[in-house]
């Protein structure tokens, strides 16, 4: 009799996290220094008598930043796993992607300590004293909390620490989605007072930079979380590595476009590139992402379609942990161009600046023409055209799709898309919005275009509808398609969509804006300015969605309701103008004086214009919504025309149902045959 034993399991190949994590760190750190070393951005102690920091203070401040990005980059993928790239049954994570979402908490607690370390050192480096002197517990409070660079610190400290209490409990995938955005967040307060946030051309330094770390955060923090969940299981690989690739591919267009545009504002010619050490490092760091694409490129065509052998997954893991590397190296890199003085640094004495520039980063800009108006002083925004690129990037995307799957899509929706996206692009790229930054009537032209005009094209884009019907269906997950139907139906999106509250939103934020010290303080700075189009942007979008949308709404109301809505909101919208028309109060005085422009020097006869444009193009919308209203009625109409000419000819043909036509022939013949009979 033969015995046969059970065979034994194969153990799988794998890779030890803990050397990992070491060789990732060592080598961000290695190419901090080296970048550092031979480069402009070398520590070189001071000649005698002038104040030094020291040598640990000024290799410690690089250490600890580089240290802080990689752990902040690690948080953001492992956060990025749970919740988008590792599938979860009904949104519930469980096993290992459970464990390294969690993991998050003590990537966010390195991070917070470290940036601590570096608020300390970058304090000794401010003050140009060794660490001993300078860490004085009365100066340190007063750097954290009064000076911007300081309190820029703080808040990223503490959001990093929120984000690792938060991730010790998170168990789905929308908790780790809101946590890793408030790690994306958290992201953002040093690069507003850093190195781009200091230069003479701020706005768009900033803009790119945000954009640039945001991206780069994402792609390096997803693979890296990727060789870490394939360390102790691969079985989601299949699909969290396509998933990966696809946000891959925006990070990567990002990061380059971002970079370009960094690039370009800081030198002053291309061959600079090769003559300054702030140039041959950005050439490195270019090469660094170059080599980074062209591994995504040969994951998406040799790894990808093979990802269910175990062997191909294996071989993703052994060279993803490679690039991993590269993208440690690349961060270092980063760290370096951040401490070396760039050849254009915009480093001027400050007396010697307009006080436009001191205020706007720019200098003022030339009486208004139709030729400056249009390209003559356009800027730049990195913000909005990060914005437009991605609206009309996403809608090519879903077009793509419907085409691909054989599916019609009304060429109207598309067209009306398209023009707002145009047309925002315009206000917020061309000479036109560099005047809204200096001049409160071009500041209202704008106001009205993007509160009335641009989201009634917008609306009947239909976004979401496309969404809804080109994102894939996962019934057993939450993913993109789930998560975005369940904010259309979550009681917060429900309560604003009332028309009432929706009405109050779009009309109220006019008063609260132009009537309160608000406007003063968001118009004095560019994010104030960006926030206040955000704003009337989507109040816009949200008022107009409710009356005409033609997505799905919570509460749609009649046509006729709509209709008396806009003809209430019109003459309230005309009586804030009215107000502004007749105030002998010049609104952000202060602000507009220090411009010191040597044209529309009648503060309030600017405003003036500005109120009766707005109160004289307050019209426009009111013909464009009712043109659409009118239309869609008779559409409307039409197909419920149609809808019971068909319910007539089923009862007709089948006899079940009700022939209404019929119906009500009898119901008149019988109301003339009792005419008849009480005539008699």
């Amino acid at each position: 009799m033969t015995t046969q034993t059970k065979p034994t399991p194969t153990k799988t190949s794998s890779l030890a996290v803990g050397p990992m994590l070491f060789v990732w760190t060592v080598t961000g750190l290695v190419a901090a220094a080296v970048f550092l070393w031979t480069g402009d951005g070398r520590p070189v102690p001071s000649p005698v008598g002038i104040p030094d920091p020291g040598v640990g203070t000024t290799w410690a401040l690089p250490v600890f930043r580089t240290m802080s990005d990689l752990a902040a980059i690690l948080t953001i993928g492992l956060l990025l796993l749970g919740a988008f790239l590792v599938p979860a049954r009904d949104g519930v994570l469980a096993g290992a992607r459970l464990t390294w979402t969690r993991a998050a908490r003590w990537s966010a607690a390195v991070w917070a300590i470290c940036i601590v370390f570096q608020a300390i050192f970058t304090l000794s480096n401010v003050l140009a004293e060794p660490l001993p002197e300078a860490a004085d517990p009365s100066v340190l409070w007063s750097f954290l909390t009064q000076i911007d660079l300081g309190r820029a610190l703080v808040v990223q400290a503490a959001l990093a620490g929120l984000v690792a209490v938060i991730a010790s409990y998170t168990r789905t995938t929308v908790g780790a989605l809101e946590c890793g955005l408030l790690a994306l967040v958290a992201l953002v307060p040093p690069v507003l007072t850093g190195h781009a946030g200091t230069s003479s051309d701020h706005t768009i330094a900033v803009s790119a930079l945000m954009v640039h770390v945001l991206a780069l955060s994402l792609w390096c923090g997803g693979l890296a979380a990727l060789v870490l969940l394939g360390a102790s299981d691969r079985r989601s690989y299949p699909v969290a590595v396509p998933r990966f690739s696809s946000l891959a591919v925006w990070c990567a267009v990002a990061v380059a476009l971002s970079g370009g545009l960094s690039a370009w504002i800081r030198l002053t010619a291309p061959v600079e590139l090769l003559t300054t050490s702030y140039g041959r490092i950005i050439v490195v760091k270019v090469l660094l992402i170059i080599t980074l694409s062209i591994f995504g490129v040969w994951y998406r065509r040799r790894i990808i379609p093979t990802l269910a052998q175990e062997s191909t997954r294996f071989t993703f893991l052994r060279v993803a942990a490679f690039d991993v590397g590269i993208m440690a190296a690349t961060v270092g890199v980063g760290v370096a161009l951040s401490r070396t003085p760039p050849p254009n640094s915009g480093a001027v004495d400050p007396g010697s600046l307009s006080p436009a520039r001191a205020i706007l980063g720019f200098d003022l800009p030339p009486a208004p023409d139709v030729q400056n108006l249009l390209w003559g002083q356009a800027r730049i925004d990195g913000f909005w055209l990060t914005v437009v690129l991605l609206m009309a990037a996403l809608y090519l995307t879903g077009l793509r799709v419907m085409r691909k799957s054989g599916d019609a899509w009304p060429v109207g929706r598309t067209v009306s898309w398209f023009v707002g996206v145009a047309m925002l692009t315009v206000i917020t790229q061309s000479g036109f919005a560099t005047y809204t930054h200096v001049m409160f009537s071009m500041h209202m032209y704008s106001h009205m275009i993007e509160a009335m005009v641009i989201p009634i094209f917008l609306v009947l884009g239909a976004p979401i509808t496309l969404a809804l019907r080109t994102l894939p269906r996962r019934p057993d997950e939450r993913g993109p398609r789930e998560v975005l139907t369940s904010i259309l139906s979550s009681k917060y999106v429900q309560f604003v969509s009332y028309p009432l509250v929706a009405t109050a939103i779009f009309v109220g934020s006019f008063y609260i804006l132009y009537f309160t010290p608000l406007f003063p303080w968001l118009i004095s700075s560019h994010w104030g300015h960006i926030a206040i189009g955000v704003h009337f942007l989507l109040s816009g979008y949200l008022f107009f969605w409710v009356l005409i949308g033609v997505d799905p709404s919570p509460h749609k109301p009649p046509y006729v309701v709509s209709m008396a809505i806009m003809l209430i909101v019109m003459p309230i919208h005309s009586f804030f103008n009215v107000a502004l028309m007749m105030s002998t109060t010049v609104l952000a005085q202060e602000f507009y004086t220090s411009l010191q422009r040597p044209y529309a020097t009648d503060l309030l006869a600017d405003q003036h214009l500005g109120a009766s444009a707005g109160w004289a193009m307050g019209e426009i919308p009111m013909v464009i919504m009712m043109a659409v209203m009118f239309f869609q009625w008779m559409r409307s109409d039409e197909r419920e025309a149609r809808r019971l000419d068909r319910a007539q000819d089923r009862a007709a043909a089948t006899g079940v149902g009700h022939d209404e036509l019929a119906e009500y022939n009898a119901r008149l013949a019988k109301l003339a045959e009792r005419d008849r009979a009480s005539r008699s």
